[in-house]
């Protein structure tokens, strides 16, 4: 998966997020301190965001960050993202893994 995949994937994403979420664009927008713009553009994969508009974005649409993000251990070109981002999405995946197994064993 190279960059644009990974961007296009987080956006289809969102996207579905915010449907199930009953939001407009220009709502989601508001909520996560956006412009309806940003939101077009992520949504259709042009756009990357940063960490911290994407856990902004989750929570507007109430989801885990991590379900905006596509699985890299499952992807065999994984290695075709920049380091930085490999190293983000693995550090947002380990987190949000712990915070489902630590409400896993609450239930």
């Amino acid at each position: 998966m190279d960059e644009q995949a990974f961007n296009r994937e987080v956006g289809a994403r969102v996207r579905a997020a915010r449907e199930e979420a009953e939001l407009t664009q220009s709502a989601l927008a508001r909520l996560a301190g956006l412009t309806r713009g940003s939101i077009t553009n992520i949504e259709s994969g042009t756009q990357s965001t940063s960490l911290f508009r994407l856990a902004k974005i989750a929570a507007a649409v109430r989801v885990q960050s991590a379900e905006l993000i596509p699985d890299l251990a499952q992807a065999p070109t994984a290695s075709d993202l920049p380091a930085h981002m490999a190293d983000a999405v693995a550090a947002v995946t380990q987190a949000a893994q712990q915070v489902m197994e630590a409400n896993h064993g609450k239930g």
